[in-house]
């Protein structure tokens, strides 16, 4: 397996120690845990656990459809803008990116179980169907960092990845690719150890980081009601991942070459994934009392089969004599599997009569159990660091609702510890957001607004051979939501 085709599996589904730093972004991406759904539910951060009575339960806790006694159909597209600033060599830089989606749609169908001759029903009062299709991820970013390096250099890691191999046997989507365009040369009389084509001046380097893509989720779920107090649910969803990342580093002698030195040169790599998977949500909710509910849910590893990975890199360089050299990889192509951790969340509302309610979720995913697996590599070190270097994450989410007829108010706060181990990186996540709605016979609207902050410490490459940069991300989803209730 090549160097490439680990950078993007680890990156992204989360990452081992030595590709940790230097894709982190991907990890922060795939690790947390979403807020996606109605602009309700968003507006709320996602603290409807024990709740319910909203269709975006349905990825989250499926028992939340046994509050429903009537069916009701909703849209709710999306809105995504992404602002990333960076500090780094004495240079401050930033890059946004925005993005309109359809967000989640999504219809629950309601059937009551007792006869309308009975005045005083008991036992299973209510059924449910519902189905959703939601984007629970959206990937489109950018990442622009730009500073002067001191003795940091892309190049020192390719020879030390290629110390030990003789030239015919160089990777060719890193090490060849540095070989054939004289950044790399062998040590005399050392057909196998190589030096590096660095400036002693150092260099100023630029990196630009864009992804795109998306994971959707289609969801089936069922539901009931018993006499009112508890309700149960299940849900089995089909994810499709879809993602594309490309990343352009160059690097510039800060002073006039020396021969055997570069004066600049330019790396592409762009990498691309498609995948299914599917996974079960179990969930209930208990009403203790009018005031007081609780609910607890799991959710299984998604299971991706077939995962795809394409990919492709390029070098281009100028050296100290204004020659150009340029080589560029064949395509590569590599299918795998992929099993992300199971996940378990308890929650408690405080309803204040007819008024509003205060809920507070808790979630807890272990990553340190995610899984890869192929039918013809092991993936034995790949797991092993996924063992070592992830840990478990901890989310609280807290929503606050009020009436205030017809309109409703909102507001949602969530924390989210670091899916990987504090000595290797800190990338916790806050959020925040603020709701507002309106509802009128059947017919219902509802407006939300999310922010998404994290900072951390983020490498362009091997954190052995560069200094990091100083990264920090605001991402802010706009959501609208209209339905009807029939």
């Amino acid at each position: 397996m090549n160097y490439s085709k680990i950078l993007f599996i680890i990156g992204g589904i989360l990452f081992s120690t030595v590709l940790l730093s230097q894709n982190a972004q991907d990890a922060l991406r795939y690790s947390s845990t979403n807020t996606a759904g109605s602009a309700r539910f968003m507006g709320l951060s996602g603290a409807m656990g024990s709740v319910g009575g909203d269709i975006s339960t349905i990825n989250f806790n499926p028992a939340g459809l046994g509050i429903y006694k009537s069916s009701e159909y909703i849209l709710a597209p999306r809105y995504l803008y992404n602002k990333a600033e960076s500090s780094y060599g004495g240079y401050s830089s930033s890059d946004r990116r925005d993005n309109f989606n359809y967000g989640m749609a999504g219809l629950v169908s309601a059937m009551p179980l007792f006869s309308q001759h009975d005045p005083n029903p008991t036992g299973w009062k209510y059924m449910q169907f519902g189905f959703s299709f939601n984007r629970i991820d959206n990937y489109r970013s950018d990442i622009l960092i730009q500073g002067d390096s001191y003795g940091g250099s892309k190049v020192f890691e390719w020879r030390d990845q290629a110390n030990g191999n003789l030239p015919n046997n160089l990777n060719l989507f890193s090490t060849n690719l540095a070989w054939e365009t004289y950044l790399l040369d062998t040590v005399n009389g050392y057909p196998n150890q190589y030096v590096a084509a660095t400036p002693a001046g150092g260099v100023y380097q630029s990196y630009n980081s864009r992804t795109e893509g998306y994971k959707n989720e289609m969801s089936f779920a069922f539901s009931g009601n018993y006499n009112d107090r508890l309700f149960i649910g299940a849900s089995l969803s089909w994810s499709f991942l879809n993602y594309f990342s490309s990343v352009y580093l160059k690097e510039t002698a800060l002073e006039n070459p020396a021969p055997g030195e570069f004066d600049n040169f330019t790396y592409i790599e762009e990498i691309g994934t498609r995948g299914n998977g599917i996974n079960g949500k179990f969930g209930l909710i208990y009403i203790i009392n009018p005031i007081i509910r609780i609910s607890g849910a799991i959710h299984t590893p998604t299971w991706y089969y077939r995962m795809t990975d394409t990919y492709f890199s390029k070098v281009e360089s100028q050296m100290y004599d204004g020659q150009v050299y340029t080589k560029t990889s064949p395509s590569g192509r590599y299918e795998y599997n992929m099993n992300t951790p199971f996940k378990a969340m308890g929650g408690m509302s405080i309803f204040i009569q007819k008024m509003g309610f205060i809920s507070v979720d808790y979630i807890y995913q272990d990553y340190s159990q995610a899984y890869l697996k192929s039918n013809t590599d092991s993936f034995y070190e790949e797991n092993e660091n996924i063992k070592n270097d992830f840990t478990a994450t901890h989310t609280m989410r807290v929503g606050t609702e009020w009436r205030l007829q017809p309109f409703f108010v909102r507001a949602g706060y969530a924390f989210t510890t670091s899916p990987v181990k504090e000595e290797i990186n800190d990338i916790t996540q806050n959020q925040f957001s603020f709701g507002l709605g309106y509802r009128s016979g059947p017919f219902f609207m509802d407006a939300s607004f999310v922010q998404k902050y994290n900072a951390q410490n983020y490498y362009m490459y091997g954190a052995n051979y560069v200094s990091p940069a100083y990264l920090e991300t605001k991402t802010s989803f706009y959501s609208l939501s209209f339905g009807f209730k029939f």
